[in-house]
C-alpha cells in the first residue's frame, strides 16, 4: 500500500510518519483513491485510539500521507505468551473503543488485523490503516459524517482472509458486525496465543471460514475465564445477527469481564474482602454491617486517556442517565470515601443517575503534571470527554461544586450535544470581585488566603469558610486536612488558586441552552449567595434554589435540602439528539496588501497560501467554515487551540509574504447540517478588522477563557463592537 518514513517538522519540533504511494501505483486511479480513501477516513475520526491524519497532498507524483508518529510495535510483533491477561485486556478495550468511534462516524474498517494495530511503549493502542474502509450509514448516536468515497469492488473480497468475516468471504455487502468478527479473531489469538485456524492455507480458511468453527476454538477453555469465552464465541458467531450488534457492547462486555477477572486475582490471599468495603447505615453513619441495603463497595478505580495523561475515574450505580460529579479545587477519588458524609453524598446521587466522578489532572489519583501545566478549562473539557468516552457515556448530566460550576457551564455551552442538564452547587462566574462582580475577594484578599495556603499546607486549609459547622470536629478537621494533602501539593495548590482566580466565564452564560439548575446556601461564606443568583439571572431558563446554612461542601450540613430538588430536577430528562447552538472560539484571518493596510488582496490566499492556513487550522482541531480569496473563518472547541492556530497562520503568513489581520472571539454561534454562523462569526471579523498588519487580536472573551494556558496579552484597546459586547476590551497576544 505504501512506504513509510520518519520525518520531522522542525518548526514544531516533532517528528511525523510520511506515507508515500509507490511510484509504480501512482498513475493508477484506483490506487489514487484507495490512498485517499485512508486518509480521509482516518482524518474524519478524533480518537485516541486511532492514527491521528495530518495532512494529505501531492508534491509532483508523489502522493503522500503526513500522521502522527506511533513510537511502538504492530501487535504481530509483540510476544503476547508473556503479556499478562490483564494487559491483553487492555490492548483488546482500546481496539473496541477504537471501533466504536469509528462506526458512530459511519467508517467500516473490514481490515482489522494484528499488522494494523500498533502498540506504543507507553501501551496505548492505535489502530491505522483505513484503506479499504467503507461508508456507512452512521450509527444513531452519532451525528458524523466523514465524506469520504465508499469502496465498492464487485466481485472482488475485500479484506485479509485470515482474519475477515463471513460475510466478507461471500462478497456480501458489510456492516459494522464484519470488523466485530475480525476483532474476535485478533482476541483469540491475543488471549490464547494461537491462529484461529492454525497452519491452513487461505484456501482451505476460506472454505472453514463459511463452514466449520475455528479448529482452535476448544482451547478457549484453558484459560479458565469463563466471561472470555462467552465474548470470543460471541464475537466470532457467523451470522451477523447473532453476533455483537455493536462496539459499545463489546465494549461493556470487556471491561466487566477485566473487573471480574482483577476481583478474583486481587482475593487471592486476601481471607477478608470486607477490608476494601465501607458499611453505612440509613443516618450516613459508619456502623456494623446490616445486610445488603447498607453495604457499599468502594468503586474501582479506572483511568483515561486524555492526550498524554492519565485521569483517574470510579463509576458508581446503574440508572438510564449518566452524571459526572466534577469537584472544586482539588480532589482524591480515595479519600471521598473514607468521610461518610461525602460518602453518603455520592450513593444518593448515584440513586439518581449512574455516577462518573474523576479527579483533575495535576490532583488526586490522576497523572501529576508540572505547576505551569496544569489544567486550563479547555484541557478539563478535554479531561471530562476522555472519562465519559472511557465510561461508554455518549451524553450526561453536568453537576459542578464551587470552581467545577464554572468547567461545567463551559462544556454545557461547548457540547450541548452531550450535556443533559447543568447542576451547580456553590458555584460562582468569576473568582475575584469586579466593579460589575462586587461579591468575591479583592485582589489583596487573594494573596492573603495565597500566602496561608503556603504557610499552612498540610492542615484544615480553608475549613472555616468551607465547612464552618464541623471547624470544631476534629475527625472531620483532620479528615479534611488529609483530604488536601493527598489531592495537591502544597505547589500545585498554590497554582490552581492563582490559575482559578483568573478565570471569568459571565460572557458565555447566555450560550447556555441546556436546562439548568443553581443551589445556593444563603450563609455560605466561601461564595456569596448572590453569586448563585447572578448565575441563574444570566443562564436562559435557569432554575435557582436558595437553601438555609453556611456551609459551603454540599456533603455537609443538610445534604437532603440540597439532593432533593436535584432529584425532582431530574426527573423526566432526556438526552439531547442534536444541538443547534454551541459556543464556540472563531478564528478569522484577513489576508491585506503591503501597500494599503485597508483594502484585500484578492489573489494572495489562493493556491499554496490557503492551503497552508487550512492546514494549520486542522492541525489544532479546528474546522474552516469559510474560505475565500482574502479571508479564512474557522472554529475552535478551545480558545487556546484557536490561539495557537493563529499564531501558525499569522507566521505561515509571514513565510509567504502575505500580511494577514487576524481576530479571535469565543461566543454562541448556530450549527446546521454543515453551516455554522452566528453572532461569534460576526464578531470575530470584527475584532479581525482591529488588528494591525500581523497582530493577533483576541475579545476579553477569550482572554477570561485561557487562565494557566501560558499565553500572555497586552491590553489593546476598548471599543464598542455590536449589542452582544457594547463595551468590549481587546488584548494583543504576546508572541
Amino acid at each position: 500500500m505504501g512506504e513509510v518514513y520518519l520525518a520531522s517538522v522542525s518548526r514544531l519540533d516533532r517528528h511525523v510518519a510520511l506515507k508515500i504511494l509507490p511510484h509504480r501505483h501512482a498513475q493508477t486511479p484506483q490506487w489514487i483513491q484507495r490512498f485517499e480513501r485512508e486518509a480521509k477516513s482516518a482524518s474524519a475520526l478524533n480518537h485516541p485510539n486511532i492514527l491521528t491524519i495530518y495532512e494529505i497532498g501531492k508534491s509532483e507524483n508523489c502522493h503522500f500521507i503526513a500522521s502522527e508518529f506511533v513510537d511502538g510495535v504492530t501487535l504481530r510483533s509483540v510476544n503476547t505468551s508473556e503479556l499478562e491477561l490483564i494487559k491483553k485486556l487492555d490492548v483488546a478495550i482500546q481496539i473496541a473503543e477504537a471501533l466504536k468511534a469509528a462506526h458512530a462516524a459511519g467508517i467500516v474498517h473490514r481490515d482489522i488485523k494484528p499488522e494494523n494495530i500498533m502498540i506504543r511503549s507507553d501501551g496505548l493502542v492505535k489502530v491505522l490503516d483505513f484503506g479499504i474502509a467503507k461508508q456507512v450509514a452512521p450509527s444513531p448516536s452519532s451525528h458524523a459524517t466523514s465524506g469520504f468515497p465508499s469502496a465498492t469492488d464487485p466481485g472482488q473480497i475485500m479484506g485479509t482472509i485470515r482474519y475477515m468475516s463471513p460475510e466478507q468471504a461471500r462478497r456480501m455487502d458489510v456492516d459494522s458486525r464484519a470488523d466485530l468478527f475480525s476483532l474476535g479473531v485478533v482476541l483469540f489469538e491475543l488471549i490464547i496465543g494461537v491462529l484461529t485456524y492454525g497452519s491452513l492455507n487461505e484456501t482451505r480458511i476460506l472454505s472453514s471460514l463459511l463452514n466449520d468453527e475455528p479448529i482452535q476454538l476448544k482451547q478457549l477453555a484453558q484459560v479458565h475465564q469463563p466471561e472470555l469465552e462467552s465474548i470470543i464465541k460471541k464475537l466470532l458467531r457467523k451470522e451477523r445477527e447473532e453476533r455483537y450488534q455493536s462496539a459499545k457492547e463489546v465494549v461493556v462486555d470487556l471491561k466487566q469481564a477485566r473487573r471480574q477477572i482483577e476481583g478474583r486475582h486481587s482475593q487471592v490471599g486476601v481471607p477478608d474482602s470486607s477490608q476494601n468495603e465501607y458499611l453505612i447505615n440509613e443516618s450516613g453513619d459508619t456502623g456494623e454491617h446490616q445486610g445488603n441495603d447498607t453495604h457499599i463497595e468502594i468503586p474501582e478505580v479506572r483511568y483515561a486517556r486524555s492526550g498524554e495523561v492519565n485521569i483517574a475515574y470510579q463509576i458508581l450505580g446503574k440508572g438510564e442517565l449518566d452524571l459526572v460529579f466534577v469537584m472544586g479545587w482539588v480532589s482524591h477519588l480515595d479519600w471521598f470515601w473514607k468521610e461518610p458524609s461525602f460518602e453518603r453524598f455520592l450513593k444518593r446521587l448515584s440513586s439518581f443517575a449512574r455516577l462518573i466522578i474523576f479527579d483533575k489532572r495535576g490532583t488526586g489519583l490522576s497523572d501529576r503534571v508540572p505547576y505551569d501545566q496544569l489544567p486550563t478549562l479547555e484541557q478539563r473539557l478535554d479531561d471530562v470527554r476522555a472519562v465519559m468516552d472511557a465510561a461508554g457515556s455518549e451524553s450526561a448530566i453536568l453537576l459542578g461544586v464551587s470552581e467545577g460550576g464554572p468547567m461545567c457551564s463551559l462544556f454545557a455551552a461547548t457540547y450541548p450535544q452531550k450535556t443533559i442538564a447543568l447542576v451547580m452547587i456553590g458555584s460562582c462566574a468569576r473568582r475575584l470581585k469586579a466593579p460589575d462582580y462586587p461579591w468575591e475577594p479583592t485582589e489583596e484578599q487573594h494573596h492573603a488566603f495565597l500566602d496561608d495556603i503556603a504557610q499552612s499546607w498540610g492542615g484544615p486549609v480553608g475549613l472555616e469558610a468551607r465547612a464552618p459547622s464541623q471547624v470544631k470536629n476534629k475527625e472531620f478537621a483532620n479528615w479534611w486536612a488529609t483530604y488536601l494533602r493527598m489531592g495537591a501539593s502544597p505547589g500545585a495548590a498554590l497554582a490552581l488558586t492563582k490559575m482559578n482566580a483568573q478565570i471569568d466565564i459571565r460572557p458565555i452564560l447566555k450560550a447556555i441552552q441546556v436546562p439548568t439548575i443553581v443551589l445556593h446556601r444563603t450563609g455560605d461564606r466561601c461564595l456569596k449567595v448572590e453569586e448563585g443568583r447572578y448565575l441563574a439571572e444570566q443562564i436562559p431558563g435557569a432554575k435557582f434554589v436558595e437553601l438555609p446554612g453556611n456551609d459551603h461542601l454540599p456533603f455537609v450540613g443538610n445534604q437532603d435540602e440540597l439532593l432533593d430538588p436535584i432529584a425532582e430536577f431530574l426527573t423526566g430528562l432526556k438526552p439531547h439528539q442534536k444541538a443547534h447552538r454551541i459556543l464556540a472560539t472563531v478564528l478569522c484571518a484577513q489576508v491585506m496588501t503591503p501597500q494599503d493596510s485597508g483594502t484585500f488582496h484578492e489573489s494572495q490566499l489562493m493556491g499554496l497560501s490557503q492551503a497552508h492556513f487550512v492546514r494549520e487550522i486542522d492541525l489544532f482541531r479546528g474546522r474552516t467554515i469559510h474560505s475565500a480569496p482574502n479571508r479564512i473563518v474557522a472554529s475552535f472547541d478551545g480558545p487556546a487551540r484557536a490561539i495557537r492556530a493563529a499564531m501558525a497562520v499569522r507566521d505561515s503568513a509571514v513565510r509567504l509574504g502575505v500580511d494577514v489581520q487576524v481576530g479571535v472571539h469565543t461566543g454562541e454561534c448556530e450549527v446546521e447540517q454543515h453551516r455554522t454562523r452566528g453572532p461569534a462569526v460576526d464578531l470575530a471579523r470584527e475584532v479581525a478588522n482591529h488588528s494591525d498588519r500581523n497582530e493577533i487580536i483576541v475579545s476579553s472573551t477569550v482572554k477570561d477563557l485561557v487562565a494557566g494556558s501560558g499565553i500572555q496579552f497586552v491590553q489593546k484597546t476598548l471599543v464598542w463592537l455590536a449589542d452582544e459586547l457594547p463595551e468590549c476590551r481587546l488584548f494583543e497576544v504576546k508572541t
